[in-house]
């Protein structure tokens, strides 16, 4: 949505127009809401289960991500949500792949942290490869 939330301190812009006129569009960023800063070092997943996030520094930071992960669940039951576009190949919001753990660039299949949370409470969840229409 243009807010510079990204970990390197940029943002993702894209062009939200005609999701504008269809859907109440409301910016919420997960790793910022689990208290990490911006600019951060990128982090990855590095184990499902369990669960666990290191920061490119080797610092854990699997209890921010589940912090954001379960204030985005906490958002989108006290406002009925049920879409949600979130960042491709993010280690929170990915809906199709993320960074493998090695910080090599390469993609594996994958969910980030906080669309694995949301689609348990059945939150359908998109990114920009694939915005619902």
């Amino acid at each position: 949505m243009g807010e510079d939330v990204k970990y390197n301190g940029k943002n993702n812009l894209i062009s939200l127009e005609r999701l504008k006129d269809r859907y109440e569009l409301i910016p919420f960023c997960p790793e910022v809401e689990g208290g990490l800063p911006t600019p951060r070092p990128p982090s990855e997943i590095i184990s499902t289960k369990p669960l666990k996030l290191l920061s490119k520094e080797g610092k854990n930071v699997t209890d921010a991500f589940l912090l954001g992960a379960k204030k985005a669940v906490a958002l989108v039951k006290k406002e009925g949500i049920k879409k949600a576009l979130l960042k491709a190949n993010s280690p929170s919001c990915s809906s199709i792949s993320i960074y493998d753990g090695s910080f090599t660039g390469v993609l594996v299949e994958g969910d980030g942290v906080t669309t694995m949370l949301l689609r348990e409470v059945g939150v359908e969840v998109f990114d920009e490869e694939n915005i619902v229409r």
